[in-house]
């Protein structure tokens, strides 16, 4: 995968995808597996804002049915299937437990009605052929099972409690990266840090069409134009604020929903717990990695989403909120990393809050709407329903223009780290019988946690200088053949890139100052870093992550 920015010109594209989020590599990938010469681009990195500022879940949202949302909670079970499938080495089965206390606001048979109604809108969840990630149904425990499940919990007014089963997508940063990186594989031409400045408009005869863009790479600064016959504006967060360079005003207004996580060192058991709160809110706390990762708040967001933050007052009031229901007495020194994101919601007039918006997400022709040919805008959905969106909105494209239709392959199509075989253990099993006399036993697990299929490709780089082996820091596995491996085959481009979005661990917590001028200082050497720019993207990533002290 490597970033051509003369790939984009003096070429005709059949479909433009601006947005490297989720539902814009989605779409990328959905579009070159059925056919359409492709190209995708992302103003900053790919999955930097909230593609990978998630709960780590792919999930139906058990909540929605009480919004009687069937039709979204169904999609997104049906979609968690496809997932676990084209995802094997992030996706896994993760039990959540729900206690149900004298001061909860649902019923409790209300809540095990709907569970069994979960159950039943995913009866086709283990139409699997990996039975590794077959899911159980969910099912009753006493008060006694459920202290035994989770003895952290407290006690006082505990009655019983449910278990049921979603999908933990261990890494969504790198599940982000493996759509864009499978896409660029099988010939999408594609680049992060390039920005669509403007359309590129067409008049004729009273008719408008859009039929490029005036791009920038805001690494170097050069601009150049990109020709193509269909744009599809996927920026999530951003989608109104493109569509304003048309000089109009948006056709579709999003609400933008602000959530942030905490993380903490693990301080409960292996079982995922769901609390729904004393004001009919709720909050995961979800077993990741050594963590305890607690998510998530839902406030509207009336800012810019390039200004998104965690601020003091975020984490206080929501970890109040945990301590009142989970006795854990969590203090703000210990925690180890906060993050926010922001969730595009379609706008919906008869709703009072961002948290009681429905997760659909919405395809809009502007030919239909405004006479406007050539494009296409995406809002609102989820992760979990992002494959579906993307298969939904080449339909509509081929729809409008008139394309022979095609069929969509991406419910089971692999993607390219993603070519383990039907049964992932197995090819765990096999991959350690090859190479655990070469680089160990942890390291090859370590490697094929974070590439998959693609896991001996980076490992590959150590037989060329043993070196690279050495380990990136003490508290992790990470080693130096992936700075390496991120800069020569996936597109790294800033400090930020691998820290956050490649190897992750810049997401449990600010390295220590050593680790950090060590990544940077080998990154400089590749890329030409004198020690001010080292330190400028040292700086600049830390800026990041700090919280901000309202």
């Amino acid at each position: 995968m490597h970033r051509d920015i003369s790939g984009f010109k003096n070429v005709k594209f059949d479909i433009l995808v601006i947005g490297g989020g989720i539902s814009g590599v989605a779409i990328a990938w959905e579009a070159v597996t059925r056919g359409y010469k492709t190209a995708l681009i992302e103003k900053n990195d790919f999955g930097h804002a909230t593609s990978m500022a998630t709960s780590k879940l792919i999930h139906g949202g058990l909540r929605y049915l009480a919004q009687y949302d069937f039709g979204v909670v169904r999609e997104s079970l049906r979609e968690r299937r496809y997932l676990s499938q084209i995802l094997p080495h992030q996706a896994f089965p993760l039990p959540f437990l729900i206690p149900i206390y004298d001061f909860t606001p649902t019923p409790g048979m209300i809540l095990g009605i709907g569970l069994k109604m979960y159950d039943f809108l995913s009866y086709d969840k283990n139409d699997l052929m990996d039975t590794d990630k077959h899911l159980a149904n969910s099912r009753y425990l006493s008060r006694e099972k459920v202290l035994e499940y989770e003895p952290g919990l407290n006690p006082k007014g505990l009655q019983y409690g449910y278990l049921y089963y979603d999908i933990l997508n261990r890494h969504p940063e790198r599940s982000n990266f493996d759509f864009a990186y499978s896409a660029a594989e099988t010939g999408v031409t594609a680049a992060n840090y390039v920005m669509a400045k403007s359309f590129r408009l067409k008049e004729e005869n009273g008719n408008k069409s859009i039929h490029g863009v005036n791009a920038v790479d805001m690494l170097s600064g050069a601009e150049f134009s990109i020709e193509t016959a269909n744009v599809i504006n996927a920026t999530g967060p951003w989608g109104d604020i493109v569509l304003s360079t048309l000089e109009k005003t948006p056709i579709r207004k999003i609400t933008r929903s602000k959530g942030i996580h905490m993380v903490f060192p693990r301080f409960h058991k292996n079982t995922a717990i769901t609390f729904e709160t004393r004001d009919k809110h709720h909050f995961f706390i979800i077993p990741w990695l050594n963590y305890s990762l607690i998510g998530t708040t839902d406030t509207e967001y009336s800012g810019s989403p390039d200004d998104i933050r965690v601020t003091r007052k975020d984490i206080l009031e929501f970890m109040q909120q945990v301590n009142d229901h989970y006795p854990a007495n969590l203090k703000y020194e210990n925690l180890k990393h906060a993050y926010a994101g922001i969730r595009p919601l379609v706008s919906e007039e008869n709703k009072e809050s961002s948290y009681d918006a429905s997760r659909r997400h919405e395809i809009i022709d502007h030919k239909k709407l405004e006479n406007l040919e050539g494009l296409f805008s995406v809002f609102g959905g989820k992760w979990t329903t992002s494959r579906a969106l993307a298969e939904q909105t080449i339909d509509q494209v081929e729809k409008t223009n008139d394309y022979s239709r095609t069929k969509s392959v991406t419910r089971e199509h692999r993607l390219k780290t993603s070519q383990t075989g039907n049964r992932f253990s197995l090819f765990v099993n096999d991959a350690h019988h090859r190479f655990d006399d070469k680089y160990g036993s942890r390291l090859v697990d370590h490697a094929i946690e974070y590439y998959g299929s693609e896991f001996d490709k980076m490992l590959a780089f150590i037989d060329k200088d043993a070196s690279l082996k050495e380990p990136i820091e003490k508290r992790t596995f990470h080693i130096k053949a992936q700075i390496l491996y991120g800069l020569e085959k996936e597109m790294v481009h800033k400090l930020s890139d691998f820290l956050l979005r490649r190897a992750g661990f810049g997401n449990e917590g600010i390295p220590h100052d050593q680790t950090l001028n060590s990544v940077a200082t080998m990154m400089g050497d590749y890329l030409g870093w004198d020690k001010t720019r080292q330190a400028e993207e040292i700086k600049e990533y830390k800026n990041s992550q700090f919280i901000v002290e309202d």
